[in-house]
């Protein structure tokens, strides 16, 4: 049975999400790929071919894996800079790597392991460092010298000027010294994840993602780990007080002893659990919502963005803002909706605060939903368009983010201990929400968008997309304006 890089990662993260998925991955459960995930996997593939003109002499390898592993002898032989040279050694291990370039001085081999992140992570999520080792230990199981490993990743100082230069994209790390120290090591992982894949059971009560936060879990969680409630203790505490928790197995919030530790805000979160009754400082909010200036501007905004910057003046990782919608409400309750949303890349953002300019006057206050996204956005307008940095400037100073008030002042059993539109709004209206629109969610709409742009859509496609956009972003600007209307009532 066959160890690949991918299936090293998943076994670091949880042995038995390894062993299910490879022994017995009819258990299971696969959803739909996320577009999340789809977007992250397809800007790696254009961040490699960006890396791959780092090397003009290179050549990339393509077919199935005994052609792959062919051509690899091939250009070993040849002592041709090869991407996706492949190997499989004996004991099982598989890889691919990213680039391979022979070194003539050292008559051996150097390997290259490219990252769309712009630094080198060693978190147990992505652990860089790992990657590249066992990708190392793999080519040199496969009779290949190597002189040298690298990570190349992007440079998060990098701005375009004209084309982008690949050379100034990307920082290229030489971490062979982190490989040698961590080559002992990995290869006693290895070594221990090919044995557990020799086992034809293991025990399927809990798996070691247990003892971890819920954001660190592996994909199999819910298979190993039944009595866990979707929303548990691991979504309270972390490290040592998870620990004692789990070990005196407790899972459900509700079962914390009231005489446990806790902060705070922790404390907050598990009365909640334990009395199912809202916690809402009305005063506080009152005084808040007296703060705001009419006219009221519930502003959303949608981007786009690439690890690479897209255009020029950009910078790695700056998000494109495409898409706005802005609800206008007077103080005698007249409701006004203003939308934008671009046709074109080039000239997305000009267009955009050029709408803005002609919807938002110069009193009143700016309602946003966690407003560091809002802020932050502007800012970079600004610097891209400094002609209008004086409206974007005036415009962060008038913004207050909603998303406060559920922070601090309206709290909900039923928003699970989060702040966020999403979690809020159905519990306060469930109504109004978004299962009934094609379009559901920021990571959706940047996905639509891009497609809508592409040349290859057809007119009736794109003025589909374009629909469903408009609806979207919309509905996340009149949500906060119901929100609104529904704090006033306290």
């Amino acid at each position: 049975m066959n160890l690949t890089k991918t299936d090293f990662k998943e076994y670091l993260i949880c042995q038995k999400w390894l062993w299910a998925k490879k022994k017995k991955p009819e258990l299971i459960v696969e959803g739909e790929m996320s577009l999340f995930l789809e977007k992250l996997i397809k800007d790696g593939y254009e961040v490699e071919e960006f890396a791959q003109k780092l090397f003009p002499s290179g050549i990339e390898l393509k077919g199935d894996k005994e052609s792959l592993i062919s051509q690899t002898k091939k250009g070993l032989d040849d002592h041709q800079t090869m991407f996706q040279a492949t190997f499989q050694t004996k004991s099982g291990l598989f890889a691919k790597i990213d680039i391979l370039s022979f070194d003539s001085e050292s008559n051996k081999w150097n390997l290259y392991e490219i990252k769309a992140s712009s630094s080198i992570k060693t978190d147990l999520q992505h652990n860089h460092i790992k990657d590249i080792t066992f990708q190392t230990i793999v080519a040199e199981r496969s009779g290949v010298e190597i002189n040298n490993s690298y990570i190349i990743h992007i440079n998060k100082d990098y701005c375009r000027h004209g084309d982008i230069e690949p050379e100034k994209l990307f920082v290229i790390e030489n971490v062979t010294e982190d490989v040698q120290d961590n080559k002992e090591n990995v290869l006693k992982e290895i070594e221990d994840a090919l044995d557990l894949l020799k086992k034809d059971s293991i025990g399927m009560e809990r798996c070691d993602c247990i003892y971890r936060s819920h954001s660190q879990r592996c994909d199999s969680f819910e298979l190993f780990n039944k009595m866990v409630p979707k929303y548990s203790v691991h979504h309270i505490v972390g490290g040592k007080k998870l620990l004692e928790l789990i070990d005196s197995d407790i899972y459900d919030i509700q079962d914390i002893p009231d005489d446990f530790k806790l902060t705070e805000k922790q404390s907050e979160k598990v009365t909640l659990q334990k009395t199912g009754r809202p916690m809402i400082d009305t005063e506080s909010i009152k005084e808040t919502l007296s703060d705001f200036t009419f006219p009221l501007y519930f502003l959303d905004y949608e981007t786009f963005g690439k690890p690479y910057p897209i255009l020029d003046g950009y910078k790695t990782n700056q998000q494109i803002v495409f898409q706005y919608s802005l609800h206008v409400l007077q103080e005698d309750g007249m409701l006004e909706h203003f939308e934008y949303l671009a046709d074109q890349l080039e000239t997305a953002t000009e267009g955009l605060v050029k709408s803005l300019i002609s919807n938002i006057g110069p009193v009143g206050t700016i309602l946003v939903w966690n407003q560091g996204f809002e802020k932050g956005r502007n800012e970079e307008l600004a610097r891209i368009h400094p002609e209008y940095k004086g409206f974007l400037d005036d415009i962060n100073t008038r913004i207050y983010d909603l998303m406060l008030v559920f922070k601090k002042d309206y709290l909900h059993p039923n928003f699970q201990g989060s702040a966020s539109i999403k979690k809020v709004l159905p519990v306060l209206l469930p109504d109004l929400s978004y299962k009934n629109l094609d379009i559901q969610d920021g990571t959706m709409a940047l996905s639509e968008w891009e497609r809508s742009i592409h040349e290859s859509t057809s007119e009736e496609e794109c003025k589909e997309i374009r629909e469903n956009l408009l609806k979207y972003c919309e509905l996340d600007t009149l949500a906060m304006v119901e929100i609104y209307k529904k704090l006033k009532e306290l």
